[in-house]
């Protein structure tokens, strides 16, 4: 009851007094919302991205602290490939939320996201509006989707081919840890013609309440969902028995291409997943392996710009450049389950710059 209830009180505190001027008018448009995960930890750095407009009526940046202790907190504006424009601290009342508007500082600058730090554990926001727009629109939360686990750097072994891996258990999803992510840094930006990316998966079991429900295999992205995920693989239970896989690479909003394997899972064993993002042939291939043996293979088209899978070193975020996700959090929007007792291990991602 705590956790379905939280969001909606720090929902409803935007509305209410805030610290700073510029309030936001949650009369001409929908207030921010947040889920459990969105929580951020104390000192942690949350970033966010697209706040570009030609010109502020509104540009906002703040912070709501569901602690009992005020928050201190600071605010910086970047601009593009994360120079920074502005900062500002600020203070947030327990339980309440607090903003700084940067309209009147940034001048003909644009902006093109923020980052937001507190020393209690906070959620952040940020929002912005033309001066011919008459609803703000709500910021994008960018990088990886809660802490990382841990984080691998990828290496040129040769010449324009890349090597990020991770041997062993990298997650084994359990009430109150069930998703587990892997942030991967680049030692530069990257142009590449082919991404290959292997992990293995111990299903297990499916979901009591919904087993024909999915379970996340991994979730592989730039640093957010729109235009940026690379693999998106989630396995369906009974009923249904499928490994679906997506991906909107470039593409609009609420456009992706997707392909589905049809392929009963079994829980405890294990599995070997190779997912080939060909970027220079515009083709995806995923195949499913069962003690070294090739047990089901698939295809779909890709939708790489310029059939080049572009890899920001620090574009999107300073935690990565690739994230990969693993599971599902408690919570979601069905069908999307929880994973309990699912293992992924021995992470591979291997990158080969076009020529």
């Amino acid at each position: 009851m705590k956790k379905a209830l939280f969001p909606l009180a720090l929902t409803l505190s935007l509305v209410t007094p805030l610290a700073h001027a510029g309030r936001i008018n949650t009369t001409t448009s929908e207030p921010a919302t947040f889920a459990p995960q969105d929580l951020h930890s104390a000192f942690d750095t949350a970033e966010m991205a697209g706040l570009e407009r030609p010109g502020y009526r509104t540009l906002v940046v703040g912070a709501a602290v569901p602690g009992t202790v005020t928050g201190l907190c600071q605010a910086t504006l970047v601009g593009a490939r994360g120079v920074v424009l502005e900062r500002a601290p600020f203070e947030v009342a327990p339980g309440s939320s607090a903003q700084v508007d940067f309209a009147d500082r940034i001048g003909l600058r644009m902006a093109a996201g923020a980052k937001v730090t507190c020393n209690q554990p906070f959620f952040a926001y940020g929002a912005a509006a033309a001066p011919d727009q008459p609803k703000v629109v709500w910021a994008e939360g960018i990088g990886p989707n809660g802490p990382c686990n841990f984080t691998i750097n990828a290496t040129e072994v040769e010449p324009g081919f890349f090597v990020a891996n991770q041997d062993g258990t990298i997650h084994t999803a359990v009430k109150g840890k069930e998703k587990g992510i892997v942030c991967v840094k680049t030692p530069r930006d990257l142009a590449l013609g082919k991404l290959v990316l292997e992990w293995d998966v111990t299903p297990g079991g499916w979901h009591t309440r919904v087993p024909a429900g999915n379970h996340a295999m991994m979730f592989l992205h730039r640093g957010r969902f729109r235009s940026n995920t690379v693999a998106n693989v989630n396995a369906f239970g009974p009923k249904k028995s499928f490994v679906k896989m997506n991906q909107n690479v470039d593409l609009a909003a609420l456009v992706n291409t997707s392909q589905k394997m049809g392929v009963d899972l079994n829980a405890g064993t294990p599995y070997n997943v190779r997912y080939t993002y060909d970027a220079a042939n515009k083709r995806i291939t995923m195949e499913l392996y069962q003690n070294g043996a090739l047990i089901k293979t698939t295809s779909m088209d890709g939708s790489a710009r310029n059939r080049v899978l572009s890899v920001m070193a620090n574009g999107l975020t300073d935690k990565g450049a690739l994230f990969a996700e693993f599971g599902h959090f408690a919570g979601q929007h069905p069908p999307e389950m929880p994973s309990y007792g699912w293992r992924y291990s021995n992470l591979r991602i291997e990158m080969t710059v076009k020529k």
